[in-house]
């Protein structure tokens, strides 16, 4: 492996994190002109509408461009959406040699943007850091070959595996700073979860308001039979709030919510049809944080992408548990953090079916 290219598409890959929370249902995309060992020009792509990364990036660079090599992300398109199509720009730029490490699966790309390039005589260069660029649009990736979105299951407990204990009082588990880590997680994501149990326990306002974000995701509530309180908190802020519920009147009850009905059974509502049609309203990544049922039926479905377990380095003895189901026995690809006093586990790919 070129250790240039890979020192320049790990710069690409970071330019490309500088859009997270705002392209969606797009993917996260940086460029960077490279002329003689220097990057001439960068750019990141800031959400529908806006000009794409690699034409950011050959902009700043002007006539460096001739003859330089173009590092992005992800493969340029070869189509007219909102934007004309950044390989017809990148090959009148002069650009010599091209560096992606992936296909885009889009079938609107998928090829065709590498193809295009090589038939004007466009370098390209590809399969180099193919598993970073995967991870980085992870969301994407999985919305764009499944049509739902990617799941990230956030919990916060004690050692003991306590998520709280209403009974006692105890509301808040982990301290100030894995707080702020989950409101920049938050920001990241289209939409945020929970059952109608955490909502009449804690009242939460689900919004992002401890780190910078240019919009609130969506609040769904799974709530079959509405028992959600029209004076919740949750109504608040803003972001728009989603009921996902198999109460046909639910609209009347909360005029100015998204209602989606849904068939249950057994009093539950399938978790694969929520996520189906999350993913026809183009949501590409949900954040589930609550409560102990919710997380049960995720993890029963089968459909949960990554963890973000909180661990505060205490222990309740009783109180409600993370899941209250007997699984069969996992090892996950984790990764360990301390967050202030508390400790952050993080696991991607738990079932690798998904």
């Amino acid at each position: 492996m070129n250790k240039l290219d890979e020192y320049f598409l790990k710069e690409a890959f970071t330019l490309a994190r500088n859009g997270e929370g705002m392209v969606s249902p797009n993917p996260l995309v940086g460029a960077c002109v490279v002329k003689e060992g220097v990057i001439v020009g960068k750019g990141y792509h800031k959400g529908a509408g806006n000009p794409h990364a690699e034409v950011e990036a050959i902009r700043e660079a002007g006539d460096k461009a001739k003859g330089a090599t173009l590092y992005v992300s992800l493969e340029p398109c070869a189509h007219y959406g909102k934007t004309p199509p950044c390989t017809e720009i990148i090959e009148s730029s002069g650009i010599g040699r091209v560096v992606a490490p992936i296909k885009d699966p889009n079938p609107l790309v998928n090829g065709k943007g590498f193809k295009y390039l090589k038939s004007r005589g466009v370098r390209v260069t590809t399969g180099i850091l193919e598993e970073e660029a995967k991870n980085l649009n992870s969301f994407y990736f999985k919305y764009i070959t499944k049509r739902i979105p990617y799941v990230i299951l956030k919990a916060a407990m004690t050692l003991d595996g306590r998520i709280g204990d209403p009974g006692r009082g105890i509301f808040k588990i982990t301290g100030d700073q894995a707080h702020k880590e989950v409101h920049h997680q938050r920001s990241k994501v289209d939409a945020l979860l929970v059952g109608a149990g955490t909502v009449l326990i804690d009242d939460p306002r689900l919004t992002v308001r401890l780190a910078k974000s240019v919009k609130q995701p969506y609040k769904i509530i799974i709530d079959p039979h509405c028992r959600t309180s029209v004076n919740a908190r949750i109504f608040e802020d803003d972001g728009k709030v989603i009921i996902a519920t198999s109460d046909k009147e639910a609209k009347r009850k909360y005029p100015n919510s998204t209602i989606w009905v849904f068939k249950e059974n057994g009093g539950l509502i399938d978790i694969k049809d929520i996520l189906k049609r999350a993913g026809e309203e183009k949501i590409t990544s949900i954040m589930v944080e609550g409560g102990s049922e919710t997380f049960t039926q995720f993890i029963k479905a089968g459909e949960v992408d990554k963890y973000l377990l909180f661990f505060s380095p205490s222990f309740l003895g009783k109180g409600f548990p993370l899941i209250d189901y007997p699984l069969k026995r996992v090892f996950l690809d984790a990764s360990v953090r301390k967050i202030g006093e508390d400790i952050l586990i993080e696991a991607n790919n738990v079932y690798g079916n998904n």
